[in-house]
């Protein structure tokens, strides 16, 4: 009985674990963003404007978001103009910046560089959320 209990409560960890790996992946735009680093395409933007957007935090705070639009050339010679709104840099007008981009898809691009916990989000969250299926497994056949 212990071995069948401990089998569901592994099931059902195993199941929450895949389920939250994939909506953080999505949350934090993890999939464009390993695709436009693996094509290892970069280019030198400049900034040509700054729009501010000011509003409160969930606590009542008053915030400040600094969007800046950042223009580059691509490879072929096409200038591209977009507005950076997950980067975590805050350039001044005129500034220049190395932007991150897809040939398919140049208006996606992102100043943010490829980061460790990024490239190996869905294998951390596997792993830490696997040894605590596999834990509770072992917690209900002893107890």
């Amino acid at each position: 009985m212990a071995v069948a209990i401990a089998a569901v409560y592994f099931v059902l960890s195993v199941g929450a674990t895949m389920m939250f790996r994939k909506h953080a992946d999505r949350l934090i735009d993890g999939p464009r963003l390993r695709a436009i680093w693996a094509e290892g395409l970069t280019a030198e933007a400049r900034c040509t404007g700054i729009r501010v957007e000011e509003g409160q935090d969930a606590e009542g705070g008053f915030v400040v978001h600094r969007h800046p639009t950042l223009e580059f050339r691509t490879d072929d010679g096409r200038t591209v103009s977009f507005e950076e709104r997950q980067g975590r840099l805050s350039p001044a007008v005129g500034d220049v910046v190395t932007v991150h981009y897809s040939a398919a898809d140049p208006e996606g691009a992102t100043t943010r560089g490829p980061s460790f916990v990024m490239l190996h989000l869905r294998g951390l969250v596997l792993g830490v959320c696997g040894f605590f299926a596999l834990t509770a497994a072992v917690v209900a056949v002893v107890a």
